[in-house]
């Protein structure tokens, strides 16, 4: 998508993604005594964040940190050993893993080392979800793990949702540390990739809704599928990420929201929308063109020709059905990149790294179904 057809669709100006995390947020989600929203916690300084990035070689165009390690879950205890997650966005993975290579030997396995930067960068761009991880590295009294993914890859997968992978991560509160801001397109395929996120869980909401319901759908879809989830990964983990990140979650839909006041309004914590057949139609179209690409796909499957406005004329007949599609275009999605991201995992972690990191969400998983 070209940055003129961008400019048409969300205008010239482009809010900063880089404040939206770092912001002491004031106001509660609501005053709805049913909801379990807690205030948000923070569990590292910012100073730690960076000190993390300064360890890491530059040539970066955007670093975020997310996870359990950076933003209180419900549910999960914290201490100064969790691990805390970054995403490393480069234009150059091959000239930033040599450097890497130079500066932080011990952060890749013993076979990667030996393949070497050129062999690391092809396993990272060639492979599963176009991004490679460094996990388990010590670093001061914790731990930190970090995906390297290039700038290139990033904005297509905001803009197509080609993995749903770190668009996916980018639907639920993180915390910027950098942004290339002379980098419009990065900036403005940001921007779209919540617009999108908002268009594929409104669909999936009933005419009326709590701000709850669409958070929890907003963090459920780059889960939806992923086979993390049946093994590996807290049988709680979304409601716990929306129970105590919601006011995070208000702060990063809010301006977004907006945009749609035309179709959703939102009044004192409770959300309605139009879900009437051309207001389900307009929801479909405004789906990113991966997603309307498997929708298309799913509903031809059995020999049927129809073109992608004939699909979405007949699924918006049936609220149920429109629902279904969605899901399971998403689903599809999910599982094309995260089950070879997850043996890719296997390789760039190493034995040894892999069975611990296993064995750690493993223990998440059973602690949660007591």
């Amino acid at each position: 998508m070209s940055r003129i057809l961008l400019n048409r669709i969300f205008g010239r100006e482009t809010t900063s993604m880089c404040n939206f995390c770092n912001k002491k947020i004031r106001r509660s989600l609501s005053d709805n005594k049913k909801s379990i929203i807690k205030p948000a916690v923070q569990q590292r300084e910012y100073a730690f964040f960076h000190r993390v990035l300064e360890s890491l070689p530059q040539n970066r165009s955007l670093a975020f940190a997310y996870g359990s390690g950076v933003f209180k879950q419900d549910g999960q205890s914290w201490t100064r050993n969790s691990m805390s997650d970054f995403i490393i966005v480069t234009d150059d993975p091959l000239k930033w893993h040599k450097e890497n290579l130079r500066q932080n030997p011990a952060h890749y396995p013993s076979a990667m080392r030996y393949l070497g930067h050129e062999a690391i960068a092809r396993l990272q761009t060639d492979f599963g979800a176009k991004i490679y991880f460094n996990t388990l590295i010590p670093f001061e009294d914790g731990k930190i793990k970090y995906g390297v993914i290039s700038t290139e890859d990033l904005i297509v997968d905001l803009l197509e949702w080609k993995t749903l992978y770190v668009s996916g991560r980018l639907h639920k509160p993180v915390n910027i540390l950098e942004i290339d801001s002379s980098n419009q397109t990065l900036k403005q395929g940001l921007r779209a990739n919540l617009i999108y996120a908002l268009h594929a869980a409104l669909i999936q909401l009933p005419s009326s809704f709590q701000e709850e319901d669409l958070y929890l759908a907003l963090a459920g879809i780059s889960y939806t599928g992923d086979l993390r989830m049946l093994i590996g990964e807290d049988k709680n983990k979304v409601s716990n990420i929306v129970t105590a990140q919601g006011e995070l979650f208000k702060h990063l839909y809010s301006k977004s929201l907006a945009t749609l006041s035309d179709r959703v309004h939102v009044s004192d914590g409770t959300i309605t929308q139009d879900t009437s057949e051309e207001g389900r139609y307009h929801q479909l179209t405004m789906l990113p063109s991966t997603l309307k690409r498997k929708i298309s796909e799913k509903w031809n499957k059995e020999g049927r020709e129809l073109d992608l406005e004939e699909v979405f004329l007949k699924a918006i007949k049936d609220p149920t059905l429109t629902t279904k599609i969605v899901r399971e275009g998403i689903q599809t999605i999910v599982q094309e990149s995260s089950s070879p991201q997850a043996i890719k995992g296997i390789i760039t972690a190493g034995p040894l790294k892999t069975v611990q990191y296993s064995v750690a969400k493993l223990k998440k998983m059973f602690k949660s179904m007591k």
